[in-house]
């Protein structure tokens, strides 16, 4: 009998001890909450493109990564299959650096080697959620997501076959701030859109002359819970 209460008693303070660490967790500096990325596709996520006689609907490129209050660049959230890979169909040696422009310069500037290496490239064809790693985040700091979308070919009446290659609308950027370990559901804005022809990694403000390429994404937002 006097065995039997030890051990219940032994099981009571472990379980006593685990509940009050669960608690506790979500409060301790360094540890952080859950965190997600959720892309809803908008009615121009799939497109269409004519490859000789057919006619091919494709998915758009995309990247979402996040950096931190000053713009310094910390890791890639995830990124499409052909964006991370380079596996471009009929494309020059150097790729399609205007597809993702943004993206493709901050990554290469600041990522270390092998950065990608943990970053599951995804082939996109409907509602995407993507875990944020929050090894590299300090609770109570800001930081920045941004997610970078673009269809090859879609040109419109300002951006055409002749002043915009094969890419016609450069790429969205959309942007979200947060503070880490802060509760909340934010969403993601446009706020302008990369190089057209990739040669550089700004950011250009503004959404004039854009059309059908606003309309890929329906609703971005990242969540904290």
């Amino acid at each position: 009998m006097k065995n039997f209460v030890f051990a219940f008693g032994l099981v009571a303070c472990f379980g006593i001890i685990y509940c009050s660490t669960e608690k506790t967790k979500g409060n301790m500096p360094g540890i952080q909450n859950q965190m997600e990325l959720i892309i809803e596709p908008g009615e121009h996520w799939r497109s269409k493109m004519k490859v000789f006689i057919f006619s091919i609907k494709k998915s758009p490129q995309l990247a979402a990564w996040v950096e931190d209050s000053n713009g310094n660049y910390i890791s890639t959230i995830a990124v499409s299959e052909k964006s991370a890979k380079g596996n471009w169909i009929s494309a020059p040696r150097e790729g399609r650096p205007e597809a993702l422009p943004v993206w493709n310069h901050r990554q290469q500037s600041y990522a270390a080697a092998g950065d990608l290496d943990a970053v599951s490239s995804v082939t996109i064809k409907g509602s995407f959620k993507a875990d944020i790693d929050r090894e590299s985040f300090v609770n109570g700091n800001t930081y920045h997501v941004f997610l970078e979308i673009n269809h090859s070919f879609d040109y419109n009446d300002y951006w055409t076959k002749d002043n915009s290659g094969v890419n016609g609308q450069p790429s969205l950027i959309y942007h979200a701030q947060f503070i880490a370990g802060k509760f909340e559901q934010i969403p993601l804005v446009p706020i302008g859109h990369g190089s057209v022809d990739g040669s550089d990694g700004n950011i250009t403000s503004g959404l004039e002359y854009f059309t059908s390429a606003l309309n890929i994404v329906k609703n971005s937002y990242i969540v904290v819970k």
